[in-house]
């Protein structure tokens, strides 16, 4: 009696997973969701300020927090080891820009940086950041980060 009852339940069990598995597999897939439609570039207020830039220097937020200035300041280009520095004559403020990789030199390129910059004695800050060329002229690139609203308009090496 306990051996006939212990098969009925055990096929049971069986017809019910075999009906679930039959009706798991044959529900039909949800479609996927499209693609939007490529639309015009939607760009930030600190990147609409940062591209209308026309002063060398760092900016963060869309404003300009340490600038270029050639009557104060020294600027060095190192092509070589990919380097680009601007610092006050004292040193008290300065923005080093290392490219990691390579330099970039055309609109829509991404770079790997590490930059160093110093706004108030005491206090330096290091990033690590992908910047992207979001403009470029025979004299100066435009390098710029959207989540961190951190943009570099450099002297071009």
């Amino acid at each position: 009696m306990k051996a006939s009852r212990l098969l009925f339940g055990l096929r049971f069990f069986l017809a019910l997973a075999l009906v679930a598995v039959t009706m798991a597999v044959s529900c039909p897939q949800p479609e996927p969701e499209p693609e939007p439609e490529p639309g015009p570039e939607t760009k930030t207020t600190e990147r609409k300020q940062f591209e209308a830039a026309v002063v060398e220097g760092l900016y963060v937020k869309g404003l300009r927090v340490l600038s270029y200035d050639g009557v104060t300041f020294q600027r060095a280009v190192n092509p070589i080891r990919r380097n680009y520095r601007i610092q006050s004559d004292d040193q008290s403020r300065y923005l080093n820009v290392h490219y990691s990789d390579r330099i970039p030199s055309r609109e829509s390129e991404e770079v790997e940086c590490e930059i160093h910059y110093k706004l108030e004695a005491g206090e330096s800050t290091t990033l690590i950041v992908k910047l992207v060329v979001i403009q470029v002229n025979d004299e100066y690139i435009w390098l710029w980060n959207e989540f961190q609203k951190v943009g570099v308009l450099a002297h071009k090496l």
